[in-house]
């Protein structure tokens, strides 16, 4: 019997093919370098964006009052963090977003699975919590304020309404993925309701559940600081409206610098998880 009559599989022919060739589109190699360029990319971005800066502000193109040098922000920068209270602002801050976005998380999570489980819930309540998050921000801020005080409590809760939606909906939307073939198949092998959900239902969900924590992040930043926006006692955003009554602009573009960083910070934190996490959705890629 020759070789060529013998019908092999698709998995036995690619044992055949040659190393350099199975490191085509899509495999190890390949994937690697479209990281480390897309690393390089980002590394690059930021001093052409600070060259930018410096260029648009040493030529008198805008005005420093409006746009402050990079190397003066640079200065506020070292002389805010200095400041004796700074970390107490910087605290508060950081604990109204990691404790509103954990809440906002477990909520939204939960939600999204009791109305993926209960059809007659998800008609009922979906409509509602939909027309809720259509109400901005900034709108429920002095509602939340008036009832929880000015302390850390309303801005935690105005981070949990910011965050636990896009934690809600791409939690519903992904334990939607499992076909009724996949869930049949789980069922003739006898498995209960929760294993379905854990070996199924939940892993083919991980993927659009992390968009969703991804989005939650920033919203959840957004919200604590909106709020401390209205007001409040202590805070990065009470210290950048404190500076920018008093025209101290270098400042204010140092905090919000520093939000900048506390949010890709926290994005690529989970962007990591995610990696960690669904292993196998990098092996595909």
């Amino acid at each position: 019997m020759t070789a060529s009559s013998v019908s092999l599989t698709p998995f036995e022919e690619s044992l055949l093919v040659e190393p350099d060739t199975q490191r085509g589109e899509g495999g190890p190699v390949r994937r690697h370098l479209a990281r480390r360029g897309t690393l390089y990319a980002s590394i690059l971005l930021l001093p052409a964006f600070i060259a930018l800066w410096q260029v648009l502000t040493s030529t008198g193109f805008i005005h420093p009052i409006l746009l402050p040098p990079p190397l003066e922000v640079v200065e506020a920068t070292a002389e805010l963090v200095t400041a004796p209270t700074f970390f107490d602002h910087f605290g508060r801050t950081i604990s109204e977003i990691a404790i509103g976005y954990g809440l906002g998380v477990a909520i939204g999570f939960a939600l999204g699975v009791a109305l993926s489980s209960f059809p007659l819930l998800r008609r009922a309540y979906f409509p509602l919590l939909a027309g809720f998050e259509a109400i901005p921000g900034i709108v429920l801020a002095p509602i939340v304020i008036t009832w929880f005080g000015f302390g850390i409590e309303s801005k935690i809760v105005q981070a949990v309404i910011a965050c636990f939606f896009p934690v809600f909906i791409t939690t519903l939307a992904g334990l939607a993925m499992s076909s009724d073939d996949e869930i049949k198949l789980m069922r003739s092998l006898l498995s209960s309701r929760w294993q379905i959900f854990r070996k199924l239902r939940l892993p083919n969900a991980l993927p659009a559940i992390f968009g969703g924590l991804k989005i939650a992040i920033t919203t959840a930043i957004i919200g604590a600081v909106v709020s401390e926006f209205v007001a409040a006692d202590k805070g990065l955003g009470f210290l950048l409206l404190r500076y920018k009554a008093s025209f101290e602009t270098a400042t204010v573009f140092s905090l919000i610098v520093m939000f900048a960083i506390i949010g890709t910070a926290s994005f690529l934190l989970i962007e990591y998880l995610e990696r960690r996490l669904i292993y196998w959705r990098g092996s595909r890629a």
